[in-house]
């Protein structure tokens, strides 16, 4: 099947490359791995900027079958080692990623659209298992699942490759694979998660807590005062941040503002903007004001991080 333009590639995984045997459909769903060969395609565009954010607009998944990769995924520390599974609501800021030699995965990643429209019980499943999780969940997988999984998914590629599947099915055929490793997820997650997930109802203070979350993903780039999001919920800021304090154990200000820093990342080292078109395109008042406000976050001037990545914040520390 023909490959996506880079553009479409860059809103799936920010600034890192698909490698070769990349499947994608359009903007619809990407699966991707490093089996047969080493991930040396899985690199930033510009070698100085190793270590930058990269904002992912789709669902996606991360099955790590050998070695080892930790990363950071909005601002909180994860590792998958063998058997090990992750899966993410769209909207994430993924950073710090790191493999060692031996790191073999499957990844795939699904549009938002098509992640919330999901009629399958498995996909509803894991849909509010991630949302009481905040977003993101955790499974390891046995070894029985974890090999039968593995051929699955080379035949999967295998028939793709040489059946010759018309446009038009090919997106049917692609999402039909991610659903059914839904499944696999949702049916080992039941076994591993003490709740009863499609019983137990989810809290209105988790609720609010993971919309607020989905909100500062959606409109941090523009909208970085508190009132903002507890307007959205129908809510007095005094109230709203409350309750956000508690279920998530930080004050809405700071959530909002690492968010904006993390976002003002992605779009200063995306190498498609100035720092003067960054600072109008996430609503500062002017360049200077943004300069101050990203500076006093992280150490270092925007131009210094869109030129040396996060080295710059090493050495302004």
């Amino acid at each position: 099947m023909s490959k996506d333009n880079e553009s479409v590639k860059r809103v799936k995984f920010g600034n890192f490359r698909l490698s070769e045997n990349a499947i994608t459909v359009g903007d619809i769903v990407v699966l991707d791995d490093n089996l047969d060969s080493e991930w040396a395609e899985m690199k930033p565009d510009n070698p100085r900027k190793k270590d930058v954010p990269a904002k992912l607009m789709a669902a996606f998944c991360i099955i790590c079958l050998e070695g080892k990769m930790s990363f950071t995924i909005n601002q909180k520390d994860y590792e998958l080692v063998r058997n090990c599974g992750l899966i993410c609501m769209p909207g994430a800021i993924v950073e710090h990623i790191v493999f060692t030699p031996d790191c073999k995965l499957i990844i795939g990643a699904i549009s938002e659209r098509n992640f919330g429209k999901a009629i399958m019980q498995s996909a509803g499943i894991v849909r509010k298992w991630l949302i009481k999780n905040n977003g993101i969940g955790i499974v390891n997988y046995p070894e029985s699942v974890r090999e039968a999984f593995v051929q699955s998914y080379s035949l999967f590629k295998r028939l793709w490759l040489f059946s010759g599947i018309k446009e038009k099915y090919a997106q049917d055929a692609a999402i039909g694979f991610f659903y059914f490793a839904s499944a696999i997820f949702a049916s080992i997650m039941s076994d591993q998660v003490d709740i009863n997930i499609e019983e137990t109802n989810i809290s209105r203070k988790k609720e609010l807590a993971v919309r607020f979350l989905n909100d500062v993903h959606e409109y941090c780039s523009t909208e970085r005062s508190v009132a903002f999001y507890a307007g959205r919920c129908c809510l007095s800021p005094k109230y709203f941040a409350r309750i956000i304090t508690e279920s998530l154990g930080k004050k809405p200000g700071d959530i909002i503002k690492a968010s904006v820093i993390l976002e003002a990342k992605v779009l200063l080292v995306s190498n498609d903007y100035s720092v003067q078109q960054v600072s109008d395109k996430m609503n500062f008042p002017n360049s200077s004001f943004f300069c101050k406000y990203f500076k006093s976050a992280t150490g270092c001037s925007p131009r210094q991080y869109q030129l040396y990545g996060e080295k710059a914040i090493e050495k302004g520390q």
